[in-house]
């Protein structure tokens, strides 16, 4: 999932990723920021080609940030897919493939590969709707290093250490639903789209409350 709340409507999202290389700039800082991590190997301070790729000089591969993403070899403009993004995290009820097709211009098979792409980073059906009074929370999964074979320890963890664990963020609705996902992190800019995405709305806005 990346950064798209930042963006109060889809004419403002159009109008400031004009092109394939906005798209690719953005993909990069939200993915890597100023470090740029090799998909292949895993080594940091990959430098960037005069061709718009990276190289790492660690195992020599040339990537693009499209490497090891959902948008890896796709001929579709990038805006396109961040479109379908911010219309999925938008959406409440969800929408078809075919009304996609006309929204974005593209055949229906192509909008039913997009939105199936897409809805795989939410890991959830985004029909799914919560409403009134619904709780949230997150955890970190994952074993305790100190109960772990010492062949299969991560160097330079302690038992406490996040490093090894998978964030997952859980909604509950009283008496009803429950939605559960994994998610790159617990910071708020990554929880409010999937909050918006399948709680729905109030009148006067989704007012969060800390217990």
């Amino acid at each position: 999932m990346i950064g798209l709340e930042k963006f109060d409507n889809l004419i403002s999202l159009i109008t400031y990723f004009k092109d394939n290389e906005t798209c690719k700039r953005f993909l990069k800082e939200q993915r890597w920021g100023d470090d740029v991590v090799c998909p292949y190997c895993g080594h940091h301070h990959c430098r960037a080609r005069s061709n718009g790729q990276f190289r790492c000089p660690n195992c020599l591969n040339n990537f693009s940030v499209l490497v090891g993403t959902i948008f890896e070899n796709t001929k579709i403009a990038l805006v396109k897919w961040f479109s379908v993004m911010y219309l999925i995290s938008s959406h409440k009820k969800g929408f078809s493939s075919h009304q996609l097709a006309r929204d974005i211009s593209v055949t229906q098979k192509t909008a039913w590969h997009i939105l199936h792409k897409v809805r795989s980073l939410y890991g959830q059906n985004d029909s799914i709707e919560l409403s009134e009074d619904v709780e949230c929370d997150e955890a970190y999964i994952g074993g305790n290093e100190k109960n772990k074979h010492e062949s299969k320890k991560t160097e330079g963890t302690q038992d406490r250490s996040l490093k090894t664990k998978t964030p997952v963020f859980g909604m509950a609705q009283r008496n009803g639903n429950i939605v559960a996902l994994k998610t790159q992190d617990t910071k708020g800019r990554t929880l409010m789209p999937i909050i918006r995405q399948f709680v729905k709305e109030p009148v006067g806005g989704i007012n969060l409350v800390h217990t």
